[in-house]
């Protein structure tokens, strides 16, 4: 999501064709919960320890990071956002405080026993609907970025850099943190707005090509790779392409990421367990899938309980955009003008009752097998 609160979409899986048996047997692991927080790494060090605190107090298992820039000031309801810069701001040329910052929060996971998606790019900073950032400034558009030689391997030199990152908290490389890292995602929402791309089911290759890149440069590492939501919850004429066939046939991709804002649960169930089944199209595919990104506006006409009810009774992975630090807009108090997209839920909101919910993800018997990736052998 990330500043494109616009965008309520549909979450509608291309069916594969036919029908199979799945391959990761139900009954082998639980399931297990979290949260997106784009923008934990630019708050104090105490807000941070608060929050991840309570999160594991709860059950959390995961959180989702982003390498991104943040402003300083108030942000969905936290009053005290510190100023973070771009890992690039020139395409190439590395300030690595972003990731400095990222490591800390990293090291207070790992202290916690919560392990950590990491988006190494946002896709919305190529269209304008969060900025333009060096590679929407240096290829003019996001099309340029996905189709051309110069500027996939400009990408796979960030992607090096973040992974050839150095721990101060840990004394290895990021890619080797396979005790507090759980995937990278290829992007956040690759793809996104980018239609013909889309349709023409990825015709440059940059979805698998990324990931090739990425899981030659985890080696032996336990680090999964993660599609981060393709096409993101932007859709165009009944289509949504967070299975899209190239991800599902691309064997350097372990996760298939699903982002989607329903106004009912009955429209995830048909997502999750219905006609268009994710969780049969991965099982089919012997890849694993997560609901990465999901969130419940104010005005839905189904609440969180109702809706993170689904995902639970079919033993599928979540994780909320976002549950917040501070108030959400719908609490007393809640700052004006801070940043909020109605989707947040506040630590002590009424929101949604998270904490019950986590706790029915991690009694929850997973559809797919989680066995095997560290920090969620249960």
């Amino acid at each position: 999501m990330y500043q494109k609160s616009f965008f309520r979409a549909l979450v509608i899986a291309l069916a594969l064709p036919g029908s199979q048996s799945a391959v990761l047997p139900r009954g082998s692991s639980k399931s297990w919960a979290g949260s997106n927080e784009y923008f934990l790494h630019a708050l104090p060090a105490s807000d941070q320890q608060t929050y991840v605190e309570t999160l594991a107090g709860w059950g959390v298992k995961v959180l989702r990071l982003w390498v991104t820039n943040v402003s300083s000031g108030c942000l969905k309801g936290s009053t005290d956002v510190l100023s973070i810069p771009p890992l690039e701001s020139t395409v190439g040329t590395y300030d690595t405080t972003v990731l400095d910052a990222l490591d800390a929060t990293l090291s207070l996971l790992h202290d916690n026993g919560i392990k950590a998606i990491i988006s190494p790019h946002n896709a919305n900073s190529l269209t304008g609907s969060a900025g333009c950032d060096a590679y929407c400034e240096k290829y003019g558009d996001a099309p340029t970025v996905y189709s051309s030689a110069d500027a996939k391997q400009d990408y796979d030199n960030r992607l090096n850099a973040i992974l050839e990152y150095t721990s101060p908290s840990f004394g290895k490389q990021w890619k080797d943190l396979d005790d507090v890292i759980l995937a990278f995602d290829l992007q956040n929402e690759p793809l996104i707005e980018q239609t013909d791309l889309l349709t023409g089911n990825d015709p440059d290759d940059w979805l698998c090509g990324r990931a090739g890149a990425l899981k030659s440069s985890l080696g032996s590492s336990g680090i999964q790779v993660a599609t981060g939501g393709i096409g993101g919850s932007d859709y165009c004429c009944d289509h949504e392409f967070n299975l899209l066939q190239k991800a599902l046939d691309c064997d350097a991709i372990d996760i298939l990421s699903v982002h989607g804002y329903m106004g009912k649960a009955s429209d995830w169930a048909y997502f999750i367990t219905g006609d268009q089944s994710v969780l049969t199209q991965a099982n089919a595919a012997n890849k694993l899938v997560m609901v990465e990104e999901w969130g419940v506006s104010t005005d839905d006409q189904d609440n969180f309980d109702t809706q993170v009810k689904v995902f639970n009774d079919a033993g599928i992975p979540w994780l909320y955009w976002q549950v917040v630090p501070g108030l959400d807009a719908s609490q007393e108090g809640a700052p004006s003008d801070c940043g909020y997209d109605t989707f947040e839920i506040g630590l002590n909101s009424s929101k949604g009752d998270v904490k019950s919910a986590v706790a029915a993800a991690n009694a929850a018997t997973a559809n797919q097998s989680w066995v095997g990736l560290p920090g969620l052998q249960r």
